[in-house]
């Protein structure tokens, strides 16, 4: 699953790259701070009128199923290095964060796909930019903490000793 998941994490990631080159640096800011109607707005003129605005709504048909690509890799390879080495249940929740970040990044993408909708741009409409502003930055933050997590595990760090794991009724031993 691991190598499924990473291929095509991997291609997708590279198409992606490819399709946005013409906005890549507009898009990074539109991400994570495009909280209002009039910041977006100015974006997204900026794009119509020096044509890169289809690169953006290109980019859509990758990335509504990327996030489903990264979630699946980072879920596989984290629950993998979880095991070899040794890392206590407590912190099992970071398995949830690729899944959750991916949500937020398809949530994302579908308040974007709505401000495309019209020619004139009239569904950009406070507060939707900063709901998919914020559904952005909360994903990235994710994002840091489970590759953080990957990036430790890789590099033979143990994140915390695997305790024993208590089924069923409460041992009495001291």
């Amino acid at each position: 699953m691991i190598v499924l998941f990473g291929l095509a994490y991997l291609v997708s990631q590279l198409a992606i790259l490819v399709t946005i080159d013409p906005i890549r640096s507009d898009l990074l800011r539109l991400q994570c701070f495009g909280f209002s109607a009039a910041e977006t707005l100015r974006i997204f003129r900026a794009w119509q009128e020096n044509g890169a605005l289809d690169a953006y709504r290109a980019h859509f048909i990758l990335d509504d199923v990327h996030w489903f690509w990264y979630a699946g890799f980072f879920t596989a390879l984290l629950g993998r290095l979880f095991e070899r080495r040794g890392v206590t249940h407590r912190l099992d929740w970071i398995l949830v964060l690729p899944l959750a970040s991916g949500l937020l990044d398809f949530f994302e993408n579908q308040i974007q796909q709505v401000f495309l909708s019209t020619p004139d741009f009239s569904t950009i409409v406070d507060p939707l930019p900063l709901i998919s502003t914020a559904a952005s930055d909360l994903k990235w933050l994710l994002v840091l903490i489970y590759v953080g997590t990957t990036v430790v595990l890789l590099s033979g760090r143990k994140l915390a000793p695997r305790g024993p794991r208590m089924t069923g009724a409460r041992s009495n031993h001291g």
